[in-house]
């Protein structure tokens, strides 16, 4: 997993209690509202990584994910003097706090447990004074809240390893790392004959956080993953996919030209084969090492989807 996004898998992670993580945070009765979320406040608006809350006793957790070693301190101080009037004019409030108003907003920084020591540095040097969570492999740890009200602190040791990777990719990732994840889908539609997908639909088969990823970095991703379908469409996989603009009626999408899946089944094998070597050809590199908790689907497990018996597989290159 890129050390970017640990934190932000990390959080959700200690939410959810997914993957064997402790629940540290989902005990204190936290849950997750939405992902890249608008705030108003001062010296500048901010787009809170994740908002999460409570109901009883009401709190919001307005948390920044840092990927690496420093804290931003103009980005932090408008974490810092975030309120819940400013949080409800960018329509990030939770349904449930609209009409609470004692309800304490709560601003924490998350960071790689590696880091922590940076971080900590760079918090003092700015005179940040919030909580710090950091995550590993093996630790979590929760900090300074005395700071914030609404907070426990915690220290727990686990042996989990990394977090599942609830986002495996955002909207900073390269576009190799969009297309490692988007031809794979594109196969799977293959070997289920589907005809057409549409390009929001792939987007939420690879990122299962999707329903509560806030509408701009929605429209963001899709932009991404619209110019990754078209990229492939338009290459290697050409024969097989078609690439379709949206209109004003109708939702960009990729239609399925044809599928080895409706080969005559005696070169079923033949053809995923020469699938599988089109698909390596098109994302032209090396295959990424799988992402820790991301269940992958190789094409060989998908032209047995797609209906070739079990002494018909395809053979490894």
């Amino acid at each position: 997993m890129d050390p970017r996004l640990i934190p932000l898998n990390g959080l959700i992670a200690l939410v959810r209690g997914d993957g064997l993580w402790p629940r540290a945070l989902g005990d204190q009765g936290l849950r997750v509202h939405i992902f890249e979320a608008p705030v108003y406040t001062e010296p500048q608006n901010i787009t809170a990584d994740a908002i999460l809350y409570r109901l009883e006793p009401p709190l919001l957790v307005l948390a920044e994910c840092k990927g690496g070693r420093n804290i931003d301190a103009q980005q932090a101080r408008g974490y810092l003097t975030a309120d819940l009037a400013g949080v409800f004019a960018a329509g990030s409030l939770p349904p449930g706090l609209r009409k609470r108003d004692d309800a304490g907003v709560v601003a924490m920084f998350v960071g790689n447990e590696v880091y922590r020591g940076d971080l900590e540095a760079s918090m003092v040097q700015h005179e940040i004074q919030a909580p710090l969570l950091t995550v590993g492999p093996d630790r979590a740890r929760l900090t300074q809240v005395e700071v914030a009200s609404g907070l426990e602190a915690f220290d727990v040791a686990h042996q989990a390893g990394l977090p599942p990777a609830r986002f495996p990719i955002d909207q900073h990732s390269p576009i190799e790392e969009i297309h490692e994840l988007t031809a794979p889908i594109l196969v799977a539609a293959q070997a289920r004959q589907e005809e057409l997908i549409d390009v929001e639909a792939i987007c939420r088969d690879i990122l299962p956080e999707w329903p509560v990823l806030g509408k701009e970095a929605q429209r963001g991703f899709i932009s991404l993953v619209d110019d990754a379908v078209r990229r492939l469409a338009s290459g290697e996989l050409g024969a097989q996919f078609s690439y379709e603009p949206g209109t004003k009626a109708s939702q960009a999408r990729v239609r399925v030209l044809e599928s080895p899946a409706a080969s005559d089944p005696r070169g079923t094998p033949q053809s995923w084969q020469a699938q599988q070597r089109r698909a390596a050809k098109a994302l032209g590199r090396q295959r990424q090492p799988p992402i820790e908790g991301q269940l992958e689907l190789s094409l060989e497990d998908l032209a047995q989807e797609g209906g070739v018996g079990e002494d018909e597989g395809v053979p490894d290159e």
